[in-house]
């Protein structure tokens, strides 16, 4: 791969430290999970991925140069404010895994990487789930119908009252190379984020308000979970589950071999940029579309918008879960009511998640800002509010 094409620009260096300053340095924490470097914090990670050891390949020539651009950019961030230097400040956090980014693309030793507590510590996802979602090993009657390693598979089970939902999920064997790390199509390739485990629940709990629909995820990472469940538990006439990232989709369409749906369920890659290659068979046909988490990037938030009232029926309704993160929310929300939707925001959209996220209050593992999803409901103006059971 040309070094050009792997050599992240200022932009790109300016998402990733905002990623990693947002707490979505999970990447790295699953790196040195597979390597077995922290097996004495296992307690911090959230439900990941398990692939063998990762290497770096395909353009391990252009990793150390990347390793510069990031450690030059850690520079960068030391000198641009000197006064932030207490212990536990966000910047000073964020400078560590920076750094620990760097050495990672640059294949340090072990000792390197872990050598120093506090930068184990800098990279620690704080806050893993609401623990509504369990996983668990697959089981032997479903190891017949398996397409891979036994190993890969894993059943991701939600009980709500009295009810138990569960879909069979395969997770894929990753070698991270530079471009990986620096691709902006990866956020939802590590782990399922809170928004998606929220966005989950809310759905199961509104299953009869997607029968006979047409449902769209976008965004919908190595898992599609809302989505999957939507496919199994309810009755719509309809699943079509949406990536940008080639690998995921490949991903979910082999998880979907494994699942008894209840109805026609198929997975694409979908990038909202490409409007040209939109289908005009598709325009305004979901009556449903969910989005879990994907408000991150400045720059697709607009595409996104876009893409949502391409798809969306002119009496359909998106769920878009995400957190507040400072003013990424609003700015959609402000985005999406220029475009012509009506926007309805919702805190306390479900029992459960709501009793767990009132727990965590006081948590020092908990920041409401960057970890509560508040949900978003769009709908296009005078359209007509979908019936719900």
């Amino acid at each position: 791969m040309a070094m050009e094409t792997l050599m992240p620009n200022k932009s790109q260096l300016s998402t990733i430290s905002i990623m990693l300053d947002y707490d979505i340095d999970n990447a790295l924490n699953t790196i040195k999970e597979n390597c077995h470097l922290i097996n004495t914090m296992s307690s911090y990670y959230p439900l990941t991925t398990t692939p063998p050891s990762p290497s770096l390949k395909d353009g391990d020539s252009d990793a150390n140069s990347v390793a510069s651009e990031i450690n030059n950019n850690a520079a960068s961030t030391a000198t641009s404010d000197e006064s932030d230097q207490s212990e536990g400040h966000p910047k000073t956090n964020a400078r560590k895994r920076w750094k620990i980014l760097a050495k990672v693309l640059r294949k340090d030793s072990e000792e390197s990487v872990t050598d120093e507590t506090e930068d184990v510590m800098a990279s620690v996802r704080r806050f893993k789930s609401f623990d509504v979602l369990q996983q668990a090993a697959i089981s032997d009657e479903s190891q017949a119908k398996m397409i891979g390693k036994p190993e890969n598979w894993y059943t991701y089970r939600i009980r709500l009252d009295s009810n138990e939902y569960c879909v069979n999920i395969h997770h894929m064997d990753r070698h991270f190379t530079p471009a990986d790390l620096i691709g902006f199509n990866n956020t939802g390739n590590i782990c399922v984020w809170p928004s998606e485990e929220a966005l989950t629940v809310y759905c199961l709990n509104e299953l009869c308000n997607f029968d006979n629909k047409w449902v769209l995820e976008l965004g919908g990472g190595m898992t599609c979970l809302s989505g999957l469940m939507i496919a199994k538990y309810s009755k719509p006439y309809a699943v079509h589950l949406t990536d940008g990232n080639q690998i995921s989709v490949d991903n979910v369409k082999r998880t979907i071999r494994l699942n008894e749906m209840n109805c026609y369920t198929k997975c694409s890659t979908l990038k909202w940029e490409n409007a040209s290659k939109r289908l005009g068979s598709e325009y305004e046909k979901f009556d449903y579309i969910l989005s879990a988490d994907c408000l991150f990037f400045d720059e697709a938030r607009s595409a996104l918008v876009d893409t949502i009232w391409y798809y969306l029926s002119k009496t359909g309704e998106a769920l878009v879960m995400a957190p507040r993160r400072g003013r990424t929310l609003s700015d959609f929300v402000e985005q999406c009511s220029q475009h012509g939707f009506t926007c309805q925001i919702e805190h306390r959209y479900n029992e459960v998640i709501w009793e767990r996220h009132v727990a965590l209050q006081g948590s020092e593992l908990y920041n409401e800002d960057i970890h509560y999803p508040v949900l978003i409901k769009l709908r296009k103006s005078n359209s007509i509010q979908p019936n719900c059971c």
